[in-house]
């Protein structure tokens, strides 16, 4: 198969046809990038093609891989890695079903790319919004490499549907890992900081959709506790370390509604949110 792009826009789905087709209708058309949808067994709500490909209108070529059984959110998108591994792509942008890229979301990435090419992972902010589309608040990270480090001690540094990495850097990690159930971009996002430059954009790059029924909400404490086993995993004794693993004990002990008000009054008080979800 002859490559359009250097790029894959990947894209996981579950039973979710509606947010995909939000999201495939958000891609610029002049969006340097292929698109690669994995459908990961479904059977409650699967993908039409004729509305996908109406959705869409990017310049690149979508395309989907469907898996015969639901091998979970890791599995899926480690089958889209071998495919775009087999087939040559360099980059691997990351987006979520119900998520919407800005429209020059991928070519502000590859921009910065191009000018920083010792780095291998690019995020950038996000607009949170609710399922009408209004806007609960603002999430940035820090956009330097030693801010970042510092940053995963307490959470990760990263909004995954916004990131973009390089596909070889990855696959010496051997991908995405399977013993971090709902934590799996932490992990990955967390060793390739350890190995290689990363950064973040201050930009908003992406609109992310607080589904109650997504993967970040339903399988909150199973990320959670993934998140403390990795935070243990990287302990160095740091202050920072310590004040990590304790914010992730006492979310752990606080109901999912409670700490989404706080934290979604902070932020729009500050105007500038520094924190994660969890």
């Amino acid at each position: 198969m002859e490559l359009k792009h250097s790029v894959l826009l990947l894209i996981p789905h579950y039973n979710n046809p509606d947010g995909l087709l939000k999201s495939l209708a958000s891609i610029g058309a002049d969006e340097p990038c292929d698109v690669l949808v994995v459908d990961d067994g479904s059977t409650r709500a699967p993908i039409e093609m004729a509305a996908a490909n109406a959705a869409y209108h990017g310049c690149g070529t979508l395309r989907v891989l469907n898996l015969a059984q639901n091998k979970g959110i890791e599995g899926a998108l480690n089958a889209g890695l071998q495919w775009a591994k087999s087939r040559d792509y360099t980059w691997i942008a990351r987006l979520d079903c119900g998520d919407e890229n800005v429209s020059t979301r991928i070519a502000q990435q590859m921009a910065f790319l191009a000018q920083h090419s010792e780095v291998v992972l690019l995020g950038g902010a996000a607009s949170f919004v609710d399922q009408n589309g209004l806007e609960q608040f603002v999430l940035r990270h820090p956009t330097e490499h030693a801010e970042i480090l510092q940053f995963m001690k307490k959470n990760s540094a990263y909004i995954h549907p916004s990131v973009i990495y390089k596909l070889s850097a990855v696959d010496t990690l051997g991908m995405y890992p399977l013993d971090f159930p709902a934590a799996e971009d932490y992990a990955l996002f967390w060793a390739l900081a350890r190995q290689h430059q990363v950064a973040n954009l201050p930009d908003v790059l992406i609109k992310y959709e607080l589904d109650p029924n997504g993967i970040s909400l339903g399988k909150r404490n199973t990320q959670l506790k993934s998140r403390l086993k990795l935070q243990r995993k990287y302990f160095d004794g740091s202050a920072a370390a310590m004040a990590g693993m304790a914010r992730t004990l006492a979310l752990l002990a606080m109901p999912y509604a409670l700490a989404f008000k706080i934290k979604a009054k902070f932020k729009r008080r500050s105007g500038l949110a520094r924190e994660d979800h969890a």
